[in-house]
């Protein structure tokens, strides 16, 4: 049976690691989600579409943390 709260939970929070920056693909996220408690993260991001998804959030969180250091230094 589904747990939907806990599936929204989870896409919410792979979103969230890929936005901060820190996290530099899909699958260090679902790395960190499984060591979070959330095994079943594998499989509800196993696809090509979210996997996408998320590689886009994590470049432009990456660039923007780039961009912003960048003008900090100067």
């Amino acid at each position: 049976m589904i747990n939907r709260p806990r599936t929204d939970h989870i896409f919410q929070r792979a979103h969230a690691l890929a936005e901060s920056g820190t996290h530099g693909s899909p699958a260090i996220i679902i790395a960190t989600l499984v060591a979070e408690g959330y095994p079943e993260a594998a499989d509800l991001l196993n696809s090509d579409n979210i996997r996408a998804d998320l590689s886009r959030v994590c470049e432009a969180a990456a660039n923007g943390a780039a961009a912003s250091y960048r003008t900090l230094r100067h």
